[in-house]
């Protein structure tokens, strides 16, 4: 498996910027009149156990006590949504991938892999493409799907056709995606994360996909080592982006609640959590009472790296869970 380091693929640019940037997005979302309510229960388990967990670019995110499911509340409208993916931010980011675009092809080659394990032909959407480095990776791999993409972002979609003048595009919330077309399998990278009613949307793509087809997604895992050490401050509390974040518990709540049956459940790439833990620990000694000087001492020892890397992948605990759900035939 690759290793994937976090200056690789987070430029120094977006690193130095991103928070300026979260907060001139955030300022322009809270001038926006936002009429979702307060919301006194869980949407993934329906527990009512719910409390603050942390405050960031002036929205609340709660935390579900019994499934630890971690979200805003309330959710952000979808006009201050619309704004956001179609702002600076979005501009931005769109351009810290472009910057990062080889580095992060080799995120891609294990899920590919393990795609073309199930399903070696037929149709493809991918959800949230963004400007298509998993289609440029997909493209590299010589696969037989033919593929489909769905991005609400404009200046996302202007690069993509770009780039891919032949793939099918549509420039679409998945909730306005025509029903007619039927897929084998749904790709959704590190997007599921973003979205506000996460019941209708895995409605929606439970009805998108063929009997039998295959969802494979990847998203932040807060059970991960990376989170139980970086916590409050880890740099993916990022609302009105990152507004529904999951853990392997809760995403299996979902799936079994709207029919999807879970093949597999993996957490590759540990080497990211390693060098991100290595880079807040060099930063700052607030992080060493969870981290332990032990571990600490570790890290500085290259064998013990990739021996760690290996570890959480092996052990479901590496930070982005890479969920494989099959609709029932």
């Amino acid at each position: 498996m690759s290793n994937i380091t976090f200056d690789a693929i987070h430029t120094q640019t977006k690193q130095k910027k991103l928070t300026e940037m979260m907060h001139q997005s955030a300022r322009v979302c809270h001038e926006m009149h936002n009429p979702n309510p307060v919301l006194n229960q869980c949407s993934i388990c329906q527990s009512n156990n719910i409390n603050f967990h942390v405050e960031k670019f002036g929205f609340r995110l709660d935390r579900c006590d019994d499934c630890e499911q971690i979200f805003c509340n309330p959710m952000p409208s979808h006009e201050q949504l619309a704004s956001y993916y179609n702002g600076p931010m979005k501009e931005f980011e769109n351009q810290f991938f472009a910057d990062s675009f080889e580095n992060r092809i080799p995120i891609f080659s294990h899920r590919i892999n393990v795609i073309h394990n199930y399903v070696k032909q037929g149709l493809l959407l991918d959800i949230g493409s963004a400007i298509g480095i998993f289609i440029e990776a997909l493209k590299r791999s010589n696969t037989e799907l033919s593929i489909h993409c769905c991005e609400p972002s404009a200046d996302a979609c202007t690069r993509l056709k770009q780039r891919f003048p032949e793939i099918n595009l549509y420039n679409n919330w998945l909730q306005d995606l025509p029903s007619e077309e039927k897929y084998d399998a749904i790709t959704l990278w590190d997007t599921i994360e973003h979205i506000e009613d996460i019941d209708i949307f895995t409605q929606k793509v439970f009805s998108l996909l063929k009997p039998g087809g295959y969802w494979f997604f990847s998203t932040p895992n807060t059970h991960s080592f990376e989170w139980q050490i970086a916590g409050k401050d880890h740099v993916q509390l990022l609302p009105p982006g990152h507004i529904n974040l999951f853990n392997p518990n809760s995403i299996e709540i979902l799936m079994h609640r709207h029919g999807f049956n879970i093949s597999e459940m993996q957490t590759p790439n540990g080497t990211l959590d390693i060098s991100y833990i290595d880079k807040l620990t060099q930063s700052s000694n607030q992080y060493d009472e969870h981290l332990g000087s032990f571990l600490k001492t570790h890290l500085q020892d290259e064998n013990f790296k990739q021996q760690f890397a290996q570890l959480l992948s092996t052990t479901t605990t590496a930070g982005n869970v890479f969920v494989i759900a099959r609709k029932p035939a």
